[in-house]
């Protein structure tokens, strides 16, 4: 795969990312289930394993996004059917200390679009 293949493949993720995030935390916010929440994580959570394994984590800035990011999906996808209040807001306060959104949104090209099928 080319290196813009993965740099395309890397954007989409953190585009998607920063999106799931932003949900999360506006349903932690309104008391929301999360149930669903954790599925996705789990779900990034793979494509940011195989990105952080592959070339596109070659770019130290993206590696440290990529592992930051690791973490708090992974907090995400481990909370339990009925999670406690404390948990989310362990997430959800580790989310704004690491200014995790921010980070995500300067990474993330102005007007970067999904493009599917373009691999």
């Amino acid at each position: 795969m080319s290196e813009a293949a993965y740099h395309l493949v890397t954007t989409e993720h953190l585009s998607q990312s920063e999106a799931f995030l932003t949900l999360f935390r506006a349903s932690v916010r309104r008391g929301g289930n999360e149930q669903l929440a954790s599925a996705t994580a789990r779900q990034l959570l793979a494509t940011n394993r195989l990105l952080l394994d592959s070339p596109a984590s070659s770019n130290a800035r993206t590696k440290l996004l990529l592992q930051d990011l690791e973490l708090v999906l992974a907090e995400i996808a481990q909370l339990a059917p009925q999670p406690r209040s404390r948990d989310l807001l362990l997430i959800s306060e580790g989310l704004e200390q690491g200014d995790m959104l921010s980070r995500l949104r300067t990474a993330v090209p102005s007007g970067a679009t999904t493009i599917q099928g373009a691999l």
